[in-house]
Parts: structure tokens; sequence; C-alpha cells
């Protein structure tokens, strides 16, 4: 069939081609370079440019200018060309325009792959209809009872490959996944990175690729732990011994949930007393966290620091094994945790003054007897400004930080705690409530002295009086320019822009 144009003389045909498409050219180029920066505008009018005018052009030039018949095979081939290129440049513009220039959160950007695959064919199908039919005059009717017949030898010998793809376009259509959701399949967990004619792929947490055959997605049962919200509800069991009270442990367990980062208050997380064991009371604790990716370091982070919490509030989580003792829990306790007085000696502004006698040293030791040690996480909130105090940390082992926050609501470090180093020197004050909010910067252990006993040592060493009241003398001078600094004229600085004072070693 021969498609019909102007009837011009070849002459005015000649006159618009050779005019025409020089200007046609030169208003592309001039496009182009306007629109060079949007890469998928530019890419389509490029195609055009060099595969599609220049086709066109040649094509109706041999046609309206030399004159050959619509039945030369020659002209065919080079109307085959135009088509050609037509059906390429429509491509590029689906997938450069339309999906391409997608932004990352839109509706286009999340088409899956095998949409796109089939919007293709269909492109595809098109154009080779309007090649077959127009330009080389194939009879499609009688095309397509043959193909109907080869289908159905193709269909039986590639039953399993169709139908992954029948599958794969059921998945299209009902969109139970998409790109970016986390899915459990079998026992097999990941998040989807590409949904495909045959497969889904989805990448596991130890970065490996599992391939999802599609038939096996839609006979089988998956979950989508991405939908219908991102939020996650995370079930832990802990066990504690039958000797400590379930509603201290509940309350223990509680502030440790609030102290960690992550965790969502609405739903409000739940703990609940789960089951009398063989060994232990099992406790389930509930944890809302925002989103599945971050469930493993939410988790991680609330396991980590049960463990300090049961530490510091002498819990007991038991294990399963039967152990003989010969020796009473006293003895043993008394062995296994280290000694206060042992520890002080490690400070020896606080233990005792140079030249003690043997007296002062026994006293020390008396004093030292309600000293407790304690150890906290990275992360952990020792003690929030306003609240109480119990009374003098000396640190160990680790690092602290001392904060306090502005009018403005910003945080500023005004000091970095170390071994040797002492904070929690407002206990000795009558309000004994902090100053600062306390943090652990690194796994932190220290030893704690009760205010009473600070005062006895006050009381018998001048020089250690001395040394707290100029530590707490620094601390809040800095913390008193830190507020301001913050607060005046409106400005506001960043943590690691507030004045940092170093606590003095005792």
């Amino acid at each position: 069939m021969r498609i019909q144009f102007i009837d011009l003389p070849v002459m005015q045909w000649a006159l618009i081609l050779g005019i025409g498409f020089p200007l046609l050219m030169l208003a592309m180029g001039e496009f182009i370079f306007r629109y060079r920066k949007n890469r998928g505008i530019s890419s389509t009018a490029a195609n055009i440019r060099n595969l599609v005018i220049p086709s066109l052009v040649i094509w109706l030039a041999l046609r309206e200018v030399v004159g050959l018949p619509a039945e030369s095979t020659f002209l065919k081939l080079v109307e085959t060309a135009f088509w050609i290129s037509l059906i390429f440049a429509a491509l590029t513009f689906v997938n450069e325009v339309i999906f391409g220039a997608a932004a990352a959160d839109s509706a286009r950007a999340r088409v899956p792959k095998l949409f796109l695959d089939l919007l293709r064919l269909i492109l595809i199908s098109i154009g080779g209809s309007i090649v077959l039919s127009k330009v080389w005059g194939a009879n499609l009717a009688s095309l397509a009872t043959a193909l109907g017949v080869g289908s159905i030898v193709i269909g039986l010998a590639l039953q399993e490959p169709l139908g992954n793809v029948f599958a794969g376009l059921m998945l299209l259509f009902e969109r139970p996944v998409s790109l970016g959701d986390w899915i459990d399949v079998d026992g097999k967990f990941g998040r989807v990175v590409e949904i495909n004619w045959r497969s889904l792929h989805m990448l596991t947490l130890t970065q490996e690729l599992v391939i999802v055959p599609n038939s096996i997605l839609n006979k089988g049962t998956f979950k989508n732990l991405s939908r219908p919200t991102p939020l996650r509800i995370e079930t832990i069991k802990l066990g504690f011994s039958y000797d400590d009270p379930p509603n201290k442990v509940k309350q223990i367990l509680m502030d440790v949930i609030r102290d960690t980062p992550g965790v969502l208050s609405t739903p409000s997380p739940v703990i609940r007393t789960f089951e009398y064991a063989d060994f232990s009371i099992n406790y389930l604790v509930i944890l809302p966290v925002p989103s599945q990716e971050e469930l493993g370091k939410i988790r991680d982070d609330f396991m980590t620091r049960v463990w300090y919490a049961a530490q510091r509030h002498g819990l007991n989580i038991p294990f399963p094994i039967r152990t003989v003792i010969h020796e009473n829990q006293e003895q043993v306790t008394a062995r296994s945790r280290p000694q206060p007085f042992e520890l002080l000696k490690r400070f020896p502004l606080w233990s005792s003054d140079e030249g003690a006698s043997e007296a002062e040293l026994q006293e020390a030791r008396t004093l030292a007897t309600d000293a407790r040690f304690r150890k906290f996480t990275t992360g952990e909130t020792i003690v929030q400004a306003g609240q109480p105090l119990e009374g003098i940390y000396l640190v160990i082992e680790g690092q602290a930080i001392l904060q306090v926050l502005d009018r403005n609501d910003y945080t500023h470090q005004i000091a970095e705690v170390g071994p040797g180093e002492f904070f929690g020197e407002s206990s000795i004050a009558s309000s004994q409530s902090s100053e600062f909010t306390v943090k652990v910067a690194r796994d932190l252990s220290v030893l704690l002295l009760t205010p009473d006993a600070v005062h006895e040592w006050m009381n018998h060493r001048p020089r250690l009086a001395r040394e707290i009241g100029t530590v707490q003398d620094h601390r809040r001078r800095a913390a008193q320019a830190s507020r301001k600094i913050g607060s005046s004229n409106g400005d506001n600085f960043k943590e690691d822009e507030a004045p940092t004072v170093p606590a003095r070693k005792g």
C-alpha cells in the first residue's frame, strides 16, 4: 500500500527537501543545544536529527524526486529503515523522558522493570506490524494464524518459562511487592532490587543475591515486611532469675527501651511476663521500630544495653547449666566483683593522702564499703540534667561526656571525662541534682561514692574539697558560656562548636 503525500511537481519536492532538510537540521541542533542539560530530551532529539529525519528525507527523495516505483525493493528497505529509526526514537523517549527523568520518590520511578519491558514490546509490535503491512504488504490475518499454531507448539515446549512470564504479569497488575520492599520468601529474607519477566531478585543482609522465580511467588506465600507501612514490631524474649521481682525487671527493661535510640513511642513498647520456664522467668519485649532497615541495629543496641542494666541493678540472667558450688554465695560474689577499695587505689587523691597513716588507710577502707561498681554501655544516658544524683562517679575505664542545653534546645558538650576523672560533684550540694546531662561516649566502668562518704573524705582531706570545688566551678562557667553563646542574638552552635573544659584528674 502506497502512503499518499501532497501531489507536487518534482522540482517543488526537490526545493522542499533541499531547503527544508538543512533548516530542519539546524533547528534540531539549536533545540538540542538549549536542552543539553536534560539528558532525556536531548537524547531523543538527537536520535530524531541523526536517524529519523535523514532516513525520511532519503525515502521522500527516492520516491518523489528520483521516482522509484513503490514496488522497488530498495525503496522498501529505505522506508523500513525510517520506521525502525522512528521506533528507536520512541523507545528512547519512553526510557529517558517518561521514566528516566522521574524523581526518586515519584510514582514513575517505582514502575517495575517488567512494565517497561512490556511497553517496549508493545511499541516494537506496533512498529513491526506497520512495516510488514504498509511497506511489505504482508497479510497480518494469515500471519496471526500461523503464529497462533506456532505458539501452541512453543507453549508446550516452554511451559515453565512461560509460566514465570505470566506469573510476572499477574504480579505486575496485582502489585503485592515493589522495588525496595523487604520480603520473606520461604525463610529467605531480603530487599527487592529487581522484578523482571522471569523472576524477582532480592538482596539479603549478607549481600547475597537471591533469585526467586515468579511462579513460586504466584503459587506460594510470602511476607511483605514493608506493607502496609514500613513500621515493624520486633518481639524479643528475655529470661531473668526467679529471685528478681517481675515488676522490678519490667521497670528496668522499660527504662532501657526509653534510652535506646530508634525505638518508637507510638505505638507504645510493651513488656509482658511470658512464662515460668525451667531456669528463668521469661519476659516478652515488644519493640516498635521505624523500618526493617533499622531493626537490626536497634535490636543490637537494646540487647547490649540490657546486659549493662542487669549488671548495674543486680539482675541475674540465668543460663541452662547445672553448677555445683562448694562455697557460699557471699564468697562467690565477693570474689567475682571488683573490690571498691582496690579500685579506689587508682585515685590517690580519694583513697589516701601521700604518707597516710595506717589508721587513715583503714578509714578509707571503711568509707569504701559503701562504694558501688557499675558499668554502662556506649550511648546510654547515665543521668539527665535536673535529675537527682546518687553520688560522685569515679571513672575507671571508658569515657563520658557532659552536655547542657541552651535556650534554643541546642546541645553543647562542655567536658569529656575519662579514666582517673570524676563527675556528679553536684551531689554533695543540698539540691543533689545534676547540672548536666551525662552520656556514655565509650563503654564505661565507674565507682559510685555516696554523698555521705564523700563528705567524710572532704572533712579529712582539704585538698580533695578544693579539687572538687575547682572542677565544679570550671564546669559551671563552661555551661554558662555555652548557654550564653547559644542564645544571644539568636545564634546557635552545633555540639562540636561548644566550648569544652577538661575535667581534672583526682
